[in-house]
């Protein structure tokens, strides 16, 4: 049954994100795209300067801008 498909997740590892309040140049790197038991996918994140640094967060408050924005791609100077 097709209703049962879900879209897949909007990130994929590699995908670098910068949170909103943060230092400008903190940027998240997305290593792990997984759904958890209820269904709601989430990305475990590496801050890209500080090594060691992780978080998990669902891909939805990720993906929300009130809380992060992409990051400019690497090597892009503008």
């Amino acid at each position: 049954m097709s209703w049962f498909k879900r879209a897949l997740p909007s990130v994929k590892p590699g995908d670098r994100f910068v949170k909103i309040g943060d230092q400008p140049n903190k940027v998240w790197v997305v290593s792990r795209v997984w759904d958890t038991v209820d269904g709601i996918a989430h990305v475990r994140m590496e801050s890209f300067f500080h090594q060691g640094e992780t978080r998990i967060i669902s891909v939805s408050a990720l993906t929300d801008p009130r809380f992060f924005l992409p990051a400019s791609p690497v090597g892009d100077s503008g």
